[in-house]
């Protein structure tokens, strides 16, 4: 049993509250309206393309071999994806949207990076609502991303899954937020 299993056994996660396990560390952020409705609207766009409902999770455990395991903002998941209890294999994940939650937090900017290229998560997108951007990154590696695009809110960005599937995004509803808030 992993920590992460034994807190949500438990009940010790707060509700609003987004538990994460990363590098030794245990982070708990409230989930902000601008993560949820965010998700919302990608989700919304992998349903429009025909991607199931059991294949895109919210904030449901990915398990990363020998590493802690995570709970992205968005998953999708292939077909196969084998479900294990609560939570699915790395393996699995075709593609990962993450919400950023303070505009001083590095973790979905270099520790995320390193992390979801290194076990193979072809597309993983920061969605940014204090700068204004969606960073979509492909062709994972084992330090990271060799393509890197940015683009703006307010903008049509095109999310191509390994499976050929393509997940078009509207970011003109994307909310946005100051620093200061």
């Amino acid at each position: 049993m992993t920590v992460m299993d034994d807190l949500l056994e438990r009940g010790a996660v707060p509700e609003g509250y987004k538990v994460e396990i990363f590098d030794g560390e245990v982070i708990m952020t409230p989930r902000s309206p601008e993560q949820f409705w965010t998700v919302s609207e990608v989700q919304a766009a992998a349903r429009a393309v025909g991607i199931s409902r059991e294949r895109v999770l919210g904030d449901v455990l990915v398990r990363f071999p020998g590493e802690n395991d995570a709970a992205p903002d968005l998953a999708i998941v292939a077909d196969a994806a084998g479900r294990h209890k609560n939570s699915y294999d790395c393996i699995d994940v075709l593609l990962v949207v993450e919400v950023v939650s303070r505009a001083d937090d590095d973790k979905d900017y270099v520790r995320n990076v390193a992390k979801y290229g290194r076990f193979g998560i072809e597309c993983y997108v920061i969605a940014d609502p204090f700068k204004r951007t969606c960073t979509v990154m492909s062709e994972s590696h084992a330090t990271g991303y060799s393509k890197v695009r940015e683009v703006a809110y307010g903008e049509t960005v095109t999310l191509s899954l390994t499976t050929g599937e393509r997940v078009i995004v509207d970011t003109s509803e994307f909310p946005v937020r100051s620093a200061e808030e």
